[in-house]
């Protein structure tokens, strides 16, 4: 009868691990189609549909900052078949605003993808070569100089911010919806400075349109041998690693999670997925746990909530 009961008891369990998935999988984006987020999880998305066998379906979800489409995974069924594209801004926009979900009450880590370099440009009209020539002109005119954010809680809304805060400069932001709206007025001068996604600013850095003045990566990339990191020159302390990594809601299935996680990481090891995530500035971080995952997106809500204290953004 104990053996019985046992068995009747982890037959439901039993039944996910078997059944998942059993429809097609969503994967919000919470910023416009066509972005560097976009693009981030299309990279993976493309090769996860086969080892699932269901559609993998992609759901662009812009506004608020990412809040839309982050609280709608937050608020749908913790099946596994609803996922999210977390960037930084997961982690970032509970302490600048007040939002209706919470990165570590709300949400589970599924899988690291990897990171996406942001190069420093400027438009050639500004007359700077370097990181260290910027930083010296936005201090003597404070205020004066426009920066592009494509959304409160990005990464280059947070770069742009600790740059200023590190290096006691003032910038003034100027907010779009994503990256792509931004750049006719950053290739116009209207907005002449901005940490911008790899992918987004390259062409315009090779046609001579924009200039790259540093790249926040550890590394300098292949595409840009020539163009030195933050650090080298002198501004560690003021970069920002562009974090995805897919998300989950609370309470989904460890069965689905785990399978989501092996699939995902054999897509991750695949040339096509790595020349992918490459050709946008990217390096696949393959490999990690969800348990891992899960931490990382905790380690980073904990890092930002001083930062954006400091600088006077946080929510009130």
């Amino acid at each position: 009868m104990k053996r019985l009961l046992a068995a009747v008891l982890l037959a439901p369990g039993l039944a996910l691990a078997q059944a998942y998935p059993s429809k097609p999988v969503r994967v919000i984006v919470p910023y416009p189609a066509g972005g560097i987020v976009d693009l981030m999880t299309r990279a993976v998305t493309d090769g996860l549909a086969p080892r699932l066998g269901q559609p993998v379906i992609v759901e662009a979800r812009p506004g608020a900052d990412g809040s839309i489409g982050t609280d709608a995974v937050a608020r749908s069924e913790p099946d596994g078949h609803t996922l999210l594209m977390a960037t930084l801004a997961l982690a970032v926009n509970p302490h600048l605003s007040k939002v209706p979900w919470n990165p570590v009450s709300d949400f589970e880590g599924v899988a690291h993808v990897g990171v996406v370099a942001n190069i420093v440009a400027v438009t050639p009209s500004l007359g700077v070569a370097d990181l260290k020539a910027f930083v010296a002109l936005a201090r003597s005119k404070p205020g004066e100089i426009n920066y592009m954010n494509p959304g409160n809680g990005s990464s280059p809304h947070v770069s742009a911010e600790l740059l200023q805060q590190v290096n006691e400069i003032r910038l003034t932001s100027i907010n779009y919806k994503g990256v792509p709206p931004a750049i006719p007025d950053f290739l116009a001068g209207a907005v002449p400075f901005g940490f911008f996604p790899f992918a987004v600013v390259a062409p315009h850095v090779r046609s001579g349109k924009a200039q790259a003045i540093g790249i926040a990566s550890p590394l300098r990339h292949k595409q840009f041998p020539d163009l030195a990191t933050m650090a080298e020159q002198g501004f560690e302390t003021s970069q920002v690693n562009s974090w995805y990594a897919f998300a989950a809601p609370k309470k989904t299935p460890r069965a689905a999670i785990e399978r989501l996680n092996r699939d995902i990481n054999a897509v991750l090891a695949e040339e096509e997925a790595i020349a992918r995530v490459d050709r946008i500035g990217g390096t696949v971080i393959a490999g990690w746990s969800a348990d891992r995952t899960t931490r990382m997106i905790a380690d980073e809500y904990a890092r930002w909530a001083e930062v954006i204290r400091k600088s006077s953004l946080a929510a009130k």
